[in-house]
């Protein structure tokens, strides 16, 4: 028995739409509730709901809550589950990294069916994070290995890239085949102008952080385990420097006070960018006609600050922002756009093809009877595909000498927040999260 493409095609989309899943939290939901009075609901409904666990986004979205509301055991838990999900799909994408593709792939009808493992800043901050969590129960030794791990998740990343650029080369091949051009950004979609930002262009790669190699430096200094290492911590801080040259600016030692010690300052601001699928009028086959492409895009950060002065009585500076995810994910996006161009082409002409098939079979109402269920499916779909919606958009960090007892005042935009330093340690590390203007965290750990 033969079934037409029309029939193949519409049973795939309805089979699909019925697993599909309505999350407990959407987008909005989520990034809207985080106002100190709506907070702890937020943080409770999306503790109690387990409808997305196998989401790989899910596990790292509740993981900063948990870590933004102090309880840093329970956000060290939900980073190990997202690191599970992450193993799995990277050991079975290794048994064969021919296979890749079909992991990565276009997926048959809309961009949003992709299950989603995140990108290569995404991998590489999820650790870092995480190391901050151990950092703030004193957990240096641990908060190194997460350091460690940081660097390693990164080697999968590389391969994967290359495996996404060759896949990306077939798929613009099949479309100019069958007569649409992918070399050019669409000038309607949002992104266009954003991804040839000089700050975009300036980024050395898409996955690689200076603050994460700053805050690798300073957490080996700290546990000691730098010598043991092979002076790993000054080489996590050349790493740093290359990749951003401000990065001189978070250190500043005053020799001369007595009875002194170190103060770390480490800030965390806004929320990334959240990940959204833009659909595109775009020509295909057959010259004049048209239909919808679908493009990963993003929509902009939120609650963020624009600088971080930190005052003393003998001080006062400004450190570097360091940790720029917004731009790390245009960055990820340029990078990866011609081959979401084609993989979207490639899925708009299966569409159409299939809508003409039942417009050839069944007439005019046949064939717009397809679209339609083509586009809710694709859409529905689309509503579902998201990223890590509550990493932080900015960090910030500073490494200074200060008097014991003393107080350290740091200022947010217009928000001010003082506390008092310890008389009886060597060193305190401060971290400091910032949600929204009447939302903020500060705790620190000494030694």
């Amino acid at each position: 028995m033969k079934f037409s493409p029309f029939i193949v095609t519409f049973t795939i989309i309805s089979i699909s739409s019925m697993l599909l899943q309505a999350t407990v939290l959407d987008t909005n939901q989520l990034r809207s509730g985080l106002s100190i009075s709506n907070f702890s609901t937020t943080l409770a409904t999306a503790s109690s709901d387990k409808s997305d666990e196998t989401k790989f986004w899910y596990w790292l979205n509740l993981a900063r809550l948990q870590q933004a509301n102090g309880d840093f055991t329970s956000s060290i838990h939900s980073f190990e589950y997202a690191y599970a999900i992450l193993d799995e799909y990277e050991n079975r994408a290794t048994i064969s990294l021919r296979n890749i593709g079909s992991f990565l792939g276009s997926s048959f009808m809309s961009k949003g069916s992709e299950s989603y493992y995140g990108k290569g800043y995404e991998r590489t901050s999820m650790h870092t994070l995480n190391a901050l969590n151990y950092l703030m129960l004193g957990d240096f030794e641990n908060a190194s290995v997460e350091m460690r791990r940081m660097e390693q998740r990164q080697e999968f990343w590389l391969k994967e890239s290359e495996v996404k650029i060759k896949e990306a080369a077939k798929k613009k091949e099949e479309a100019r085949q069958q007569g649409s051009d992918t070399s050019r950004i669409p000038q309607s979609y949002s992104l266009a102008s954003m991804l040839e930002d000089d700050d975009v262009r300036a980024l050395v790669n898409n996955y690689q952080d200076p603050f994460s190699y700053t805050l690798s430096s300073i957490i080996l200094d700290v546990s000691g385990l730098s010598s043991a290492s092979g002076n790993s911590s000054q080489i996590s801080l050349k790493r740093a420097l290359a990749l951003n040259p401000d990065v001189s600016k978070v250190f500043l030692n005053l020799p001369t006070l007595k009875p002194k010690m170190d103060v770390t300052v480490i800030v965390l601001s806004g929320i990334a960018p959240a990940m959204k699928i833009e659909k595109i009028r775009f020509p295909i086959f057959y010259g004049a006609n048209y239909t919808s492409i679908d493009l990963p895009s993003y929509t902009v950060p939120k609650n963020d600050i624009n600088n971080v002065t930190i005052t003393t009585d003998q001080l006062q500076l400004q450190p570097p922002r360091l940790l720029k995810t917004d731009l790390m994910a245009y960055k990820t996006l340029k990078d990866e756009l011609p081959g979401e161009l084609a993989k979207s082409v490639v899925r708009a002409t299966t569409k159409a093809i299939a809508a003409k098939q039942a417009s050839d079979h069944f007439g005019n109402l046949g064939g717009l009877v397809a679209s339609l269920v083509f586009d809710v499916g694709s859409s529905y779909a689309d509503s579902g595909f998201r990223n890590w919606e509550m990493m932080p958009n900015s960090g910030y960090i500073a490494k200074f000498e200060a008097i014991k007892n003393s107080t350290v005042t740091i200022k947010l935009n217009n928000k001010q927040e003082s506390f008092v330093l310890p008389s009886d340690k060597k060193g305190t590390i401060v971290l400091i999260t910032y949600l929204t203007p009447d939302n903020i965290r500060i705790d620190h750990v000494t030694y």
